[in-house]
């Protein structure tokens, strides 16, 4: 396992190797004073898909998640997307907390930065079957930000650890399509679109065939590219079943390790892991609007086992077939994990708070790089 100095020190030189750093450093200047910074040069409107952050990757910065009650200061809203602006980002994906309490002002604020930046936003409204009006207000929030992507999640790791039977399962997902067809007529009269993440439970299949029931212009998919992995589904294959239904995305790679019972996965940045990302990239982009952003979730160190090979992990599924497993096999052995990017969330978690921060941006900057560098290598390749 490499140590913290290794692991922050090898950062460093990858970013400055990279020729990042003075982008970085120029546009650092202008968001400090206050002023706009320019897109780079290979971003032109239309030749090619945004790139930006999810507001995950900051979840330390922003004291999300586990570190909502870290003690020092934390990034609001508008610092998170000029630190999204710094990190190379042209778009910004805001977990629904970071707006929760915005009154009109902040709003205005916070959409006007925005604009300046040139970052385009977008609002993951966490799950949507939350009781109360969590998720309504979110997207009325939203739509005052000039949103149109609203992401939403049913729950994680839902099979067989909170839904064991068949049956069960069949019921959770009437009452998640019972709740988008609730909100499918606010969503078109706020002119917003809903995007369901795979988020570790629907299979594919199941996410694709339940947008397809619903049947309207206000719903689609907020594709996880590596989540796919956890219900046994090809990554390569699963772009193209959700590719069209696709409105918004997170990018990410994991370290994928077989284990006695199954599988474990760690985050790792973009490239480091076992998600053959070009060949998903290849396949989402025949199916995606040009004009869609793709947000990049980078949780340091996220760890968590599916474990797969326990006869009662299948029994809340159906059809699944061997094909499809065997071709997810395929993906994770097919390529090398690098161990040296491979860092637990335990061991991020020992870095001083200014390391910490340092990490998240560093690595953001990294993965937004490395994602441009895809999109322009498959774009030139396929011009030749």
């Amino acid at each position: 396992m490499t140590t913290r100095r290794r692991f922050l020190a090898a950062s460093a030189g990858t970013i400055l190797g990279a020729g990042v750093a003075p982008k970085v450093g120029r546009c650092d200047q202008q968001v400090a004073a206050g002023t706009a910074c320019a897109l780079p040069a290979d971003h032109v409107r239309g030749t090619r898909n945004r790139v930006g952050a999810v507001a995950y990757g900051y979840q330390y910065s922003i004291g999300l998640f586990s570190y909502r009650d870290r003690p020092g200061q934390r990034l609001d809203a508008i610092q998170f997307v000029e630190a999204t602006r710094r990190a190379g980002g042209e778009v910004a994906q805001l977990f629904f907390t970071m707006i929760r309490d915005l009154d009109e002002d902040g709003l205005r604020r916070l959409r006007r930065r925005a604009r300046e930046l040139d970052v385009l936003l977008e609002v993951h409204g966490g799950g949507a079957l939350a009781k109360g009006a969590q998720f309504e207000d979110t997207m009325r929030r939203a739509a005052a930000l000039g949103v149109k992507v609203v992401g939403c999640s049913f729950g994680m790791l839902m099979r067989p650890g909170k839904i064991a039977t068949l049956e069960a399962w069949d019921e959770h997902v009437a009452k998640c399509e019972a709740r988008l067809r609730e909100l499918a007529p606010l969503a078109k009269s706020l002119g917003i679109k809903i995007g369901v993440e795979n988020h570790l439970d629907f299979t594919v299949e199941e996410l694709r065939d339940l947008i397809r029931r619903l049947d309207s212009p206000h719903i689609g998919i907020v594709f996880d590219v590596g989540n796919t992995v956890g219900t046994l589904d090809d990554p390569i294959e699963a772009a193209d079943i959700l590719g069209p239904y696709t409105i918004a995305t997170h990018y990410k790679d994991f370290a994928i390790e077989e284990v006695a019972r199954g599988f474990r996965f760690t985050m790792v940045p973009l490239g480091c892991g076992s998600l053959r990302l070009r060949a998903i990239t290849e396949r989402l982009l025949k199916h995606i609007d040009p004009d869609m952003g793709l947000s990049i979730e980078m949780m340091n160190g996220q760890h968590f086992e599916v474990n797969w090979l326990e006869d009662r992990f299948w029994i809340p599924y159906r059809n699944k077939t061997a094909r499809q497993v065997a071709a997810t096999l395929r993906h994770i052995r097919g390529k090398a994990i690098n161990i040296d990017e491979f860092i637990l969330q335990e061991e991020v978690d020992q870095l001083p708070h200014k390391e910490h921060l340092k990490l998240e941006q560093e690595r953001m900057t990294r993965c937004i790089a490395y994602l441009k560098g895809l999109l322009r290598d498959i774009q030139g390749s396929s011009r030749t």
